[in-house]
């Protein structure tokens, strides 16, 4: 026999270790892959974040500029409100009214929208300020009364709550029992 030649059992251990060889590679090859595949997913999920990363600032560069209009919306309906009876046909006012509908409409198409359906609602406080209250007969407690300037939502987010008055038919005996026995405590302490 020449040195080129193998024996059978040669052959089936060279088969062998050349199987053995393939199954290492195609685990690595699956590791490879698999490992590929999450750096594309990681890399999907990146670029999604600096997507939305990027849209939300925008939204809050925009944001800014839009609260400062809010102020300005509140004067337009203020003055409304109390606009004279004899002005309110004038070709004048109608001319500030069309102003005051032509920047909402902007500020709208910006994101930013009103609510006021406050009155007659449970006082919530993501949506509404309470700034008073008082107490009425034709309103349960802790339902808002009135509205004294509406709220506002950025793209959905409310930016400035709706300033309510809150309805407590109670609450001014509570207040004073409260104070008068404070004020009766301090007097005891004093007197002692």
């Amino acid at each position: 026999m020449s040195d080129e030649q193998i024996t059978l059992e040669q052959a089936q251990e060279h088969i062998e270790a050349l199987k053995k060889q393939i199954e290492e590679l195609t685990v690595k090859q699956d590791e490879y892959l698999n490992g590929w595949k999450r750096a594309q997913a990681d890399y999907v999920n990146f670029k999604n974040e600096q997507e939305k990363h990027s849209k939300e600032l925008a939204q809050f560069a925009g944001m800014s500029l839009v609260i400062q209009f809010i102020p300005l919306l509140e004067h337009f309906r203020n003055a409304f409100v109390h606009l004279p009876e004899e002005l309110k046909n004038s070709e004048w006012v109608k001319g500030i009214e069309h102003i005051q509908n032509q920047m909402k409409e902007a500020l709208k198409s910006m994101g930013l929208e009103e609510y006021n359906d406050s009155v007659g609602k449970l006082f919530d406080p993501n949506l509404h300020q309470a700034v008073g209250q008082e107490a009425r007969d034709d309103f349960d407690d802790d339902i808002v009364s009135q509205e004294i300037s509406l709220g506002y939502r950025y793209h959905g987010r409310v930016i400035s709550p709706a300033k309510v008055i809150v309805n407590k038919k109670n609450n001014t005996n509570q207040t004073c029992s409260i104070e008068l026995e404070k004020s009766e405590s301090d007097d005891k302490e004093n007197n002692s």
